[in-house]
């Protein structure tokens, strides 16, 4: 499979344009061809990846300059991060932000909320890597797949796991060596341990093997 090469300042202005959000179909049209130089056509799956790869690049550019760009398929929405005194919460049926006046990030009805910075985007990592675009239909995307299910079923039980783990940019592996650290020192066989806390442990464990799959 082979990666379509999309211009980044093109896809801003473009995204930049739009009073709306868009879906993806609207950017494979515009930004990817049908064939290949050899006459081959682009399968969806590489016209597919080689977009995410290109909005979520271009994601990590924006951000310092005070932009935020939602990725979703059906609504992708390129706009500003309200400035401080204003509420950053995200509506993404709306394609908006609440933009009410607070002291916070958030006001008092999203302060429980974290749409800039959601704890958990396993799409981020994988589109951000130009190799995977190899994995195609494979085990390993559909795990992924089936990750950001369970993450958007369970996503109160998957926070309070990430906070109890407290792990910036988890992977799989990070999770994997936290809970050997939390293992040792809460395990009800040694002196410090806790059964109630282990309880709590292995539970997020388990639930955060579910999740990350990288």
């Amino acid at each position: 499979m082979k990666l379509i090469q999309i211009d980044s300042e093109e896809l801003f202005i473009f995204l930049s344009e739009r009073e709306s959000s868009i879906s993806e179909y609207e950017l494979i049209k515009k930004f990817t061809p049908l064939l290949k130089e050899d006459s081959f056509p682009y399968s969806l799956y590489e016209r597919h990846f080689s977009i995410f790869h290109a909005l979520y690049s271009l994601k990590i550019k924006v951000a310092p300059k005070g932009l935020f760009l939602y990725i979703d398929p059906l609504r992708i929405r390129l706009l500003p991060i309200p400035e401080k005194g204003f509420c950053q919460f995200y509506n993404p049926e709306e394609g908006s932000f609440c933009y009410k006046e607070t002291p916070s990030f958030f006001c008092s009805e999203h302060e429980l909320l974290s749409p800039l910075c959601p704890s958990f985007d396993p799409m981020f990592e994988f589109y951000l890597d130009p190799e995977n675009i190899n994995f195609g239909e494979s085990e390993i995307l559909q795990n992924t797949q089936k990750g950001l299910n369970f993450y958007l079923l369970h996503k109160k039980e998957v926070d309070r796991a990430l906070d109890l783990f407290a792990i910036s940019k988890p992977t799989r592996k990070k999770i994997a060596a936290r809970y050997r650290e939390l293992a040792f020192k809460f395990h009800p066989d040694k002196d410090s341990g806790n059964e109630e806390m282990m309880k709590q442990i292995n539970s997020a464990y388990s639930i955060l093997q579910q999740v990350y799959v990288f």
